[in-house]
C-alpha cells in the first residue's frame, strides 16, 4: 500500500510539472492546483481529492482540461478524470466486507459530473448527461438560432425530421451544451427512452478497451451503442485519427440509422471538411441537418453573462466589469465563462469589485486578440520597464542577477509575453537568456500578483499604457 501511494504521488508531482511547464499551473493556478491530491490510478479514471471549501465550478470551468491534457501526456493515454471532494470518500474495506454506499462523485473531461435530474428515468441507464445543461440556460441569439430551433423540433416531433443533426463550430461555442439539453430534454419528455451522450474519444477508448477485452468484450459493445434510442456523440472529427474505429463508427451508424433511431453528432468544422475521414461517413453525417454555431455578438454575451451572474448569485461586480468582459472576452462562450468564474472568484477572496486595470492583467490570457492587436515590440516593454525601475535598457540585457535587476527582468519578460505574441524562445533571445529563464520569469510573477498588491498595480499601469 505505502509503494502505491508513493507511485500515485510521483505521478501526481509529474502530473503537476507538466502544467507548469505548459504554463497552465502558476499564479492563481497554482493556489488551487496544489490542493488537490491524486487517490487513484484505476487504470481508465485519475480519483481526484479537493477541498470542501474549494469552489468546484472555479476547478470544472478553468483546471480540469489542463489536468485531462497533462494526464495524457504523462501517461501516454487519456484517462477520465473523477473528482471527490475530501472527506466524502469511502473508507477501505476487507474484501469479505459488505461495501459501504460510495459518496456522491464528480466527473467531469471528459465524463460530466452527475447523470440528468428526471423523475422518470431508470437509475441502471448510464446516459452521462450533464443536468446542468438544459434549454432553459442555453441563451439564443443571431448566432445560434438555427441550431436552437433544429434542437427544439427533434426534441418536440416523434419523428425522425432530420437524421443525423449535425452540429459544427469553433471550440467553446455552445455544442456541448446543446447536445446535453437535446438528451436532458428527451429524457425528460419521453419515458423510458434510451439516450446516450459521449464524445468521440470515450467511443474510441470503448472499442479499444473492447478490442483488448477479447471474448465476448466487443459484442457488449455494440449492444450498447446499437441498443440506444438517441446517440449523442460529441467532437466526432478526433475519430478521424482512427481508422479500425470508423470502421466500427460506420457500422454502429448504419444499424441506428435503419433501426429509426435518432442521431446528433457535433464536430469543429462541417463534415466535408474533416480531414482524414472516411468518406463514408463524411456522406452520412451530411445526410440530415446541418448547422452552425458562430461567435456570439456583444449584446449576446452581455445576456449570457448576466444569466450566469443570476445562476452563481454573484453581486460583487460592477456593471462596468461585465461590459469589459463583454467587450473584451469575443472568441467564444466558454472562454467568456471561464472569465466570469475567474473575476467572481477573484472578488470574492477579496470582497470587492477588481479594476478594470487588474483585470487586463489576470485575463490577458483570454484575450489574445488584445494582445496581438497592440502593436507593442519586446524594446519598447524593455525601455518602458528599465525607466520604472530607473534602470538601463542593458541591465535587463545583462548576466547579472541582482534582485534589483532580475526582478525588473522578469516583469518585463511577462509583459512582453502578454502583449507581443513571441514565443518563449523569441523572448528568451531578446534577452539574451533560452526558454526556460522566460518560463521561470512567467511563473514567478504570476506567482507574486496573488499577494503583491504594489506588482499588480504597477502591471495595471504598464497595461494601460500599453493598451
Amino acid at each position: 500500500m505505502e509503494k502505491k501511494q508513493q507511485e500515485t504521488e510521483t505521478l501526481w508531482a509529474q502530473i503537476m510539472e507538466d502544467m507548469r511547464t505548459l504554463g497552465q499551473a502558476g499564479g492563481y493556478a497554482s493556489d488551487f492546483v496544489s490542493q488537490l491530491r491524486l487517490m487513484e490510478d484505476t487504470g481508465s479514471q485519475l480519483i481526484i481529492e479537493y477541498p470542501s471549501d474549494m469552489p468546484f465550478i472555479w476547478l470544472e470551468m478553468n483546471y480540469s482540461d489542463s489536468i485531462a491534457h497533462s494526464a495524457s501526456r504523462v501517461l501516454g493515454g487519456a484517462r477520465e478524470l473523477n473528482f471527490v471532494e475530501a472527506g466524502t470518500a469511502p473508507a477501505p474495506q476487507a474484501e469479505d466486507a459488505c461495501p459501504a454506499p460510495v459518496a456522491e462523485e464528480k466527473k467531469i473531461a471528459p465524463a460530466p459530473r452527475r447523470a440528468a435530474k428526471s423523475p422518470r428515468s431508470n437509475s441502471k441507464q448510464q446516459t452521462q448527461l450533464n443536468a446542468d445543461y438544459t434549454f432553459d440556460n442555453y441563451v439564443v441569439g443571431a448566432n445560434n438560432q438555427l441550431a436552437y430551433a433544429a434542437a427544439q423540433a427533434l426534441v418536440n416531433s416523434p419523428e425522425r425530421l432530420f437524421n443525423p443533426l449535425f452540429i459544427y463550430g469553433n471550440s467553446g461555442m455552445g455544442k456541448t451544451h446543446l447536445l446535453h439539453a437535446i438528451g436532458n430534454a428527451l429524457r425528460a419528455r419521453r419515458e423510458n427512452v434510451n439516450v446516450l451522450y459521449v464524445t468521440s474519444e470515450q467511443f474510441t477508448n470503448s472499442y479499444i478497451e473492447a478490442i483488448r477485452k477479447r471474448g465476448d468484450a466487443l459484442e457488449v459493445f455494440r449492444k450498447k451503442y446499437r441498443k440506444v434510442d438517441v446517440l449523442l456523440i460529441d467532437d466526432v472529427q478526433f475519430m478521424a485519427r482512427a481508422d479500425k474505429t470508423q470502421e466500427e463508427f460506420f457500422h454502429t451508424f448504419n444499424a441506428l440509422f435503419e433501426s429509426g433511431k435518432q442521431i446528433v453528432l457535433s464536430a469543429d468544422c462541417p463534415a466535408a471538411r474533416i480531414t482524414k475521414m472516411d468518406d463514408r461517413l463524411k456522406t452520412r453525417f451530411s445526410q440530415g441537418m446541418t448547422v452552425e454555431l458562430t461567435a456570439p455578438c456583444y449584446e449576446m454575451r452581455m445576456a449570457i453573462l448576466r444569466q450566469k451572474m443570476q445562476r452563481w448569485t454573484t453581486n460583487l461586480l460592477s456593471n462596468d466589469v461585465i461590459e469589459f468582459l463583454a467587450r473584451n472576452i469575443t472568441q467564444s462562450v466558454r472562454a467568456l465563462e471561464g472569465a466570469l468564474v475567474r473575476t467572481s472568484t477573484i472578488a470574492s477572496f477579496s470582497n470587492s469589485c477588481p479594476s478594470i486595470a487588474f483585470l487586463r492583467t489576470n485575463l490577458a490570457d483570454l484575450m489574445p486578440q488584445q494582445s496581438c492587436a497592440t502593436g507593442v515590440s519586446i524594446a519598447d516593454i524593455k525601455q518602458r520597464v528599465a525607466a520604472e525601475f530607473g534602470l538601463r535598457v542593458e541591465d535587463l540585457d545583462s548576466r547579472r542577477r541582482l534582485a534589483s535587476v532580475a526582478h525588473p527582468r522578469q516583469v518585463a519578460m511577462f509583459l512582453a509575453r502578454r502583449h507581443t505574441g513571441s514565443s518563449l524562445q523569441d523572448i528568451g533571445a531578446a534577452f539574451g537568456r533560452d526558454h526556460s529563464t522566460v518560463l521561470h520569469a512567467l511563473h514567478t510573477v504570476e506567482s507574486k500578483l496573488s499577494s503583491d498588491s504594489g506588482l499588480r498595480d504597477m502591471l495595471g499601469r504598464f497595461e494601460e499604457a500599453l493598451a
